[in-house]
């Protein structure tokens, strides 16, 4: 070998080591810069995943497993439905070292056909009432349905409950739309507090913390949102407004129910399916 090759060779190999220890160093503060944005990461997408899929329940895991090239939280989804709350999927949602996030697919459910023809604020509608009407005289006496709401005009806070006497929005019984649908393949925004304020959710309004995890949102977000089937402007849209264009209400009983849709405020009131309890 010559003294040519040699050095040629010497080069090559130095060449190699500064490349490994410059992807070292990447993948070092990798990890150094999702330690700082798991939190964050856990809170804005285990949030934007509940959102983007009113038709389940969410629980967004505690832990964020970091990772030299990702970081990822599991996310368990249960139907919103009473007689399908049985084995939940557990699937994650990770980011890359890019900052692109992913999130696991969810199949249609029960509820995904009644979103699509979601009509909230959008006036009086009687052939729709009075479908309503028929439906819920048609429950037995023991059922307990899971049912989406939908208000004639938008509320807020304090009208939803004392203009309609809907109890329990602070708690997880309670889930509300906070816009209109866009068209007959969309869903109005969606939100349930505890999916990811657990420790709040019980007892702070169910718009202020809308509006916390709205606050969260930067230009950076708008195309992982986008992903989610979810739109920036628009969740910003509703945290400024404030207004509930109707709701999803979990287990209540017939005679809520015929109460509920009595109320000048309900426009209509759709039954995602019931389950019966006792004899």
């Amino acid at each position: 070998m010559t003294a040519d090759s040699r050095t040629r060779n010497s080069r090559r190999t130095g060449y190699v080591i500064v490349v490994i220890l410059v992807l070292l160093a990447c993948l070092a503060e990798g990890v150094h810069l999702f330690g700082g944005r798991a939190e964050r990461m856990r809170e804005v997408y285990g949030g934007a995943f509940q959102v983007a899929h009113p038709e389940y329940d969410v629980i967004v895991g505690h832990e964020v497993g970091v990772g030299p090239l990702s970081m990822g939280v599991t996310v368990s989804t249960f139907e919103t439905h009473p007689s399908l709350r049985g084995r939940p999927a557990h699937e994650e949602i990770v980011t890359d070292v890019l900052g692109t996030t992913s999130a696991p697919a969810v199949p249609e459910a029960m509820m995904s056909p009644l979103l699509r023809s979601f009509h909230g604020g959008e006036g009086v509608d009687e052939p729709a009432k009075s479908q309503a009407r028929q439906a819920i005289a048609a429950l037995g006496r023991n059922d307990f349905s899971t049912a989406v709401v939908e208000l004639t005009a938008p509320m807020t806070e304090n009208e939803l409950t004392t203009t309609l006497g809907v109890r329990g929005i602070r708690s997880d019984a309670v889930f509300l739309f906070l816009s209109r649908s866009r068209g007959d393949a969309d869903k109005p925004v969606y939100w349930r507090s505890c999916a990811v304020y657990e420790t709040e959710c019980e007892n702070t309004s169910p718009i202020g913390l809308y509006r916390r995890w709205a606050a969260k949102l930067q230009w950076t977000d708008a195309l992982n949102l986008k992903s989610f089937g979810l739109d920036l402007r628009r969740l910003r849209q509703a945290a400024h407004e404030g207004r509930i264009y109707g709701l999803v209400v979990y287990g209540h009983s017939k005679p809520a129910l015929a109460e509920l849709i009595g109320k000048p405020g309900v426009r209509t009131i759709k039954i995602v399916g019931s389950s019966r309890r006792g004899p």
